[in-house]
């Protein structure tokens, strides 16, 4: 049996705290500056998601990470594909950040949706 360790997470990227959510929620956007301009494509990224208990006792909920960004903290779009949480661990949210503002939207569905994460922005190499 393999383990993989996570890399340290760099306080400074972090994108939410310990939290319990029982309803849809965006985090507050993590700025990265007015100079951050990636450029072309944009650069590689992971919301990294660290799910410590989740609901799924009715057999009916759903949890759904997704990376957004913007250009002026106020209209987001997706900046990657949605990742389906089902059980607890470590999960990589990844996306292309090419604006200067990134957050993590969760949406939850179900009889009694409820998820504990923590989650932190990561460059990708």
């Amino acid at each position: 049996m393999s383990i993989t360790l996570p890399t340290p997470q760099d306080t400074a990227l972090l994108m939410q705290d310990t939290t319990t959510k029982t309803a849809s929620f965006n985090t507050t956007a993590l700025d990265l500056g007015s100079g951050f301009a990636p450029g072309g494509l944009g650069t590689p990224v992971a919301a990294v998601v660290n799910v410590t208990a989740v609901d799924t006792s009715s057999g009916n909920e759903t949890y759904a990470f997704t990376l957004e960004e913007s250009s002026d903290n106020v209209t987001f779009s997706a900046a990657g594909a949605a990742q389906a949480v089902t059980a607890t661990g470590g999960f990589a949210v990844r996306g292309w950040l090419t604006s200067r503002y990134a957050r993590l939207a969760l949406v939850v569905a179900g009889t009694t949706p409820s998820v504990t994460y923590k989650a932190w922005l990561n460059p990708l190499p």
